[in-house]
């Protein structure tokens, strides 16, 4: 047989660590073995419970009353509101009623000839003077104060 001859140049291009290595399969994380279902249900699981989870939930629920029986007076508020509203506009209608009854109960010429014949005259014809009051002014108190002065000062006088 013949042999090959020698390649040299496969030294000359060769750059070490370039070669295709073979892969590693990486194997498949093992699952846990499950429990058996009796010895799951044996197991004492611990419930944790915040405190300030609980103050918020207790916080959240008194709100929630607070707004629910707001509105539910408000509710009642404004039925008032309306039943006082009516009541005014009644009250309103009563009153313009009344006016007109009592405007038109006298008679302006009748009441004009009373007075006539009482010696009343009209207010045109009634002289008029202007008088000018000047109001003195009132004397100064003395103070407590100018007790004191008065006091001192005649004590050392």
């Amino acid at each position: 047989m013949v042999q090959k001859p020698k390649i040299q140049y496969v030294g000359q291009f060769y750059i070490y660590g370039s070669e295709a290595r073979k892969l590693d399969q990486k194997k498949a994380p093992q699952r846990a073995k499950k429990p058996m279902p009796l010895a799951r249900l044996e197991k004492i699981e611990k419930i944790v419970i915040d405190p300030v989870a609980l103050v918020g939930i207790a916080a959240a629920v008194v709100l929630l009353f607070v707004m629910l029986s707001s509105a539910l007076q408000f509710r009642q508020d404004w039925a008032e509101y309306r039943q006082m509203s009516n009541y005014v506009s009644e009250l309103k209608r009563e009153n313009a009623e009344l006016t007109r009854t009592y405007r038109t109960g006298y008679d302006l010429d009748e009441i004009q000839k009373r007075a006539a014949a009482l010696g009343l005259i009209p207010k045109e014809e009634v002289e008029t003077r202007t008088i000018t009051v000047t109001v003195p002014e009132p004397e100064a108190e003395p103070t407590w104060w100018d007790d004191v002065v008065w006091f001192w000062q005649g004590l050392f006088a």
